[in-house]
């Protein structure tokens, strides 16, 4: 669905709110600082300490490690709007549902891409002082802004069902711990058909793929699929507590 040009403002508005919103509560600087203290303490563990090359280790265990932060992000998007009673201010906007939720949307992704971005220093560090394999590293960044955006949109629609930001916290970190962790219950599951259903369900699964530069497009639509179908019911419960 495409958006008119006025739409396209109102977006860009929201994101700037949010974003705005995002470090003036102080949450975006704590997940920030959060992100690179436990980013840096893995880097030495995994990277330099063993003198380590391959830098899959880091991102697999940077990438646990983000379930536990991302729902600092998404906890307070629309369970504070309805919280401060602004949530029908956004209702009565003259703007799509599907514009709100994109907004709030690529505002926390932001955040999460600024910390991200910190971790090309670790990059650069092994391609000077050590071993470097692109596709590797190339596959892991591709991983985890795949994953990352699935599991952001889940904390979006889990902040929408609920007006405390704890609550939404709690269930979202809960929720996406067992998406992550799903594919351990297949080693335990006899059933050759049920095993590989929970194999192909589970997140960490999909991302080994990618953090050995393994290019996979039915994994890249794996997590599409769950971005678009999530972002998408969002906006479907927005228009009707609109027209409720």
């Amino acid at each position: 669905m495409r958006m008119k040009r006025g739409q396209k403002r109102i977006m860009r508005a929201i994101y700037r709110k949010e974003l705005n919103q995002m470090f003036h509560s102080m949450i975006g600087y704590i997940y920030l600082a959060s992100f690179l203290l436990i980013g840096g303490i893995y880097f030495v563990m995994y990277q330099l300490i063993p003198a380590n090359g391959d830098i899959s280790k880091f991102f697999s265990q940077l990438m646990s490690t983000v379930i536990f932060l991302l729902p600092m992000l998404t906890m307070r998007s629309y369970a504070e709007e309805r919280r401060m009673k602004t949530e029908s201010l956004l209702m009565s906007a003259p703007v799509s549902a599907l514009a709100i939720a994109l907004g709030k949307f690529f505002a926390v992704l932001t955040v999460f891409a600024i910390g991200l971005s910190f971790t090309i220093l670790y990059v650069i560090c092994l391609a000077v002082f050590g071993q470097f394999e692109p596709l590797v590293v190339l596959g892991n960044y591709v991983g985890m802004i795949a994953a990352t955006s699935s599991f952001l949109a889940i904390g979006l629609l889990i902040s929408m069902l609920t007006e405390n930001q704890i609550i939404a916290c709690i269930i979202t970190y809960s929720v996406l711990l067992v998406l992550w962790l799903i594919g351990m219950a297949g080693t335990y599951v006899v059933n050759p058909v049920l095993k590989t259903l929970i194999h192909h369900l589970s997140m960490a699964n999909r991302f080994a793929e990618f953090s050995m530069g393994i290019f996979d497009i039915s994994t890249m639509v794996y997590y599409l699929s769950i971005t678009v179908f999530v972002l998408f019911l969002i906006s479907v419960i927005t228009e009707n507590r609109r027209q409720g």
